[in-house]
């Protein structure tokens, strides 16, 4: 009779649980539930050492992070990759150059994980 109540007990934990698990690889897979985002544009050499950014054609300002940007600088690039967001005190210390950078554009922190060459020169 115990070994018949244990394995009934077992069989609905296993059931109550299966979605939540799943669910919880589901969100895993997808880099925590952010998507990755695209965008295109003449890679800048910003302010701040190994800083760089692009100017989306959606008029937000991307400011990058990676390997390898240096390299492309005055290219028209495409960047692939996460969007990211910075602790508070880093935020704070780029705040400054980014809105000199931006002007009055939103800014985006994007983590490059691919980067694609559309042309040497920004036309």
């Amino acid at each position: 009779m115990a070994k018949k109540v244990s394995l009934c007990l077992a069989s609905l934990v296993f059931f109550i649980l299966f979605p939540v698990l799943l669910s919880a690889q589901d969100n895993m897979g997808m880099g925590g539930g952010k998507q990755a985002m695209s965008v295109t544009g003449c890679l800048k050499q910003g302010t701040d050492t190994g800083g760089y950014y692009i100017m989306g054609q959606d008029s937000k300002m991307y400011e990058l992070m990676g390997k390898g940007l240096g390299a492309h600088v005055g290219h028209t690039v495409t960047v692939t990759g996460m969007q990211v967001t910075l602790p508070p005190a880093q935020e704070q210390k780029k705040e400054a150059t980014e809105k000199t950078e931006a002007g009055a554009s939103t800014v985006v922190d994007m983590k490059v994980s691919n980067l694609k060459m559309v042309s040497e020169s920004c036309q």
